[in-house]
């Protein structure tokens, strides 16, 4: 088995895929529990999910097979419980 190299792979490799629409990733967390994630717009909890915060201080995650990755162009965020309950009472987010 051949281990990657630094530098062998081309930039290519990382491209973001043309014509392809950002996601757009929100998590909701009461202190260190989240209590709800959002791809889309559309809330996807309870689901298993994943966030690197990478060296680059770019962020990735995956969610439901989708991969996120700020440097292409996605956006993740993190949101306080303060700011999922108000925005809860007007757009009918879960609590």
């Amino acid at each position: 088995m051949d281990w990657p190299e630094a530098g062998r792979r081309s930039a290519e490799t990382f491209a973001a895929v043309a014509g392809a629409e950002p996601h757009r990733l929100e998590v909701y967390l009461d202190g260190s529990e989240p209590v709800d994630v959002r791809l889309d717009g559309e809330s996807v909890w309870p689901v298993w999910f994943k966030l690197e915060w990478k060296g680059t201080g770019d962020m990735s995650a995956k969610v439901r097979g989708v991969r996120l990755s700020t440097r292409l162009g996605d956006t993740i965020a993190i949101h306080p419980v303060s700011a999922h309950r108000s925005a809860s009472s007007s757009s009918g987010l879960r609590q």
